[in-house]
């Protein structure tokens, strides 16, 4: 008897106003569901959001960096990025980031692939937590994946033919990762993990399926501040 997928629900396009509104409302939805939710924040997010983003992360949500500048090209740079550059672009959005208070998991792909230099990189600087294409992976120091779990990025609402080849890839994925944007709306997508439930899908934060846990982060006089955590396992 084989065993039952787990589901990853994740979403971005956070950003003031109506955004961020619904972004809670899914937060709430997911909440009465027990199901944890995956934020993708962009690299230089608005104050609001990283405010918010922090609050999901302290309640035991991930957040995870998506891109390393605002105009990524649909992700196609992410794709073949060496990695000195991959290196520059990562140390300017952590410390975009930190300087709103808002500590980051791990990296989500733009458009869903990376080049082996960006996993380098990523690795190098302790987001070694990665969401692409193929599933999520927890990488080695060499940026090579050391666990994880296969599965489609599936946007609900989107026809089937754009993901004909994750499924013959992948006809019954250990993962199920559902994903939308603001734009997208969250309704397609609530529908989509109250099927997943039912079909007997188990919920689980993106650290937790590839064995990541978080510690206390430590400050120079070995004190532990509540509301910073490292990610490392």
């Amino acid at each position: 008897m084989s065993s039952p997928s787990r589901l990853l629900v994740s979403a971005s396009g956070l950003a003031p106003g109506a955004p961020l509104a619904a972004a809670i409302r899914l937060c709430d939805a997911l909440d009465a569901r027990r199901v944890p939710l995956t934020l993708l924040v962009g690299p230089r997010p608005h104050p609001e959001v990283a405010a918010f983003a922090a609050a999901r992360r302290r309640a035991g949500d991930t957040v995870l960096m998506r891109g390393t500048r605002e105009a990524h090209d649909g992700g196609r740079p992410y794709r073949r990025l060496p990695v000195l550059e991959a290196r520059l672009r990562l140390a300017g959005a952590t410390r975009s980031a930190e300087a709103l208070g808002l500590d980051v998991d791990g990296f989500a792909a733009p458009g869903w692939s990376v080049s082996d230099g960006t996993r380098r990189a990523l690795a190098e600087a302790g987001l070694d937590l990665l969401l692409d294409d193929a599933g999520v992976h927890r990488l080695g120091v060499d940026g090579v994946p050391t666990a994880g779990l296969a599965g489609p990025v599936v946007r609900p609402g989107v026809p089937a033919p754009a993901f004909a080849g994750f499924r013959r890839r992948a006809i019954d994925p250990a993962l199920r990762h559902l994903t939308a944007g603001h734009a997208d709306g969250h309704a397609a997508l609530l529908d989509s993990v109250d099927a997943a439930l039912g079909a007997g899908a188990v919920p689980a934060g993106a650290g937790e399926l590839v064995g990541r846990t978080r510690r206390p982060r430590r400050s120079a006089d070995g004190s532990v501040d509540p509301e910073r955590w490292s990610t490392t396992a």
